[in-house]
């Protein structure tokens, strides 16, 4: 299962980038505000500098796949980045807009996914990405990682390519049991990766080493 950040904080970004454990960031407009980015192209362009390689999924928000298009040809058009994902919402709109941009080579998530219905259809439209929430269907009362098993079932069965992300990650054990459920990727925010590295044996080992080591 591959690592994605969710932040645009650029430290940080760079930290786990230069580690090379990271395949891509996922961004979107609350995080580009929290920031303090411009704009999109702005955010884009700042997080390429800090990452050099990795897919950066940006949103291409609109309310009709016209909008929703434009915005994806003018972050693309702007940055000149050959990879770039583009983060569309579930819906009619978004759902003709992925079909659209796929036909112009684009690529895509459709994101705000829930449903094995939801995922049938964006199967059924070549998104190269769907992101189903864990976090958020948990919390209305849904077992959201058995949901993301059957989402990665149904599609090996179907020989779907669409890459399952889980997303709206709140914990490791979340991590943990996305990879168990068969996730392709998992974008992880910050705080959360970070707790990923730690282990009380593994700090109680180092430090007896240390301590080995300064007695010779």
């Amino acid at each position: 299962m591959k690592i994605f950040l969710d932040t645009i904080d650029l430290e940080i970004i760079k930290e786990y980038s230069d580690m090379g454990i990271l395949a891509g960031v996922t961004t979107n407009p609350t995080l580009a505000k929290r920031f303090n980015m411009k704009d999109d192209i702005e955010m884009t362009k700042k997080v390429r500098e800090v990452m050099p390689k990795g897919e950066i999924h940006v949103e291409a928000f609109g309310n009709n796949p016209s909008e929703i298009e434009g915005n994806a040809k003018r972050i693309l058009d702007s940055t000149q980045d050959n990879d770039l994902v583009f983060k569309i919402p579930f819906s009619k709109a978004g759902v003709a807009s992925v079909n659209n941009l796929k036909n112009l080579n684009y690529k895509t998530n459709l994101h705000l996914i829930f449903s094995i219905n939801q995922a049938l259809i964006a199967s059924n439209i070549r998104s190269d990405y769907i992101c189903p929430l864990i976090g958020r269907l948990d919390d209305v009362g849904h077992d959201a990682i058995n949901n993301v098993k059957d989402i990665v079932e149904a599609y090996k069965s179907s020989n779907s390519e669409t890459k399952v992300m889980a997303s709206s990650i709140r914990n490791p054990l979340h991590v943990i049991n996305a990879l168990k459920a068969g996730a392709s990727v998992a974008t992880i925010p910050a705080n959360i990766l970070d707790q990923m590295f730690k282990h009380p044996l593994t700090e109680i080992g180092y430090d007896l080493f240390k301590k080995d080591l300064d007695s010779l």
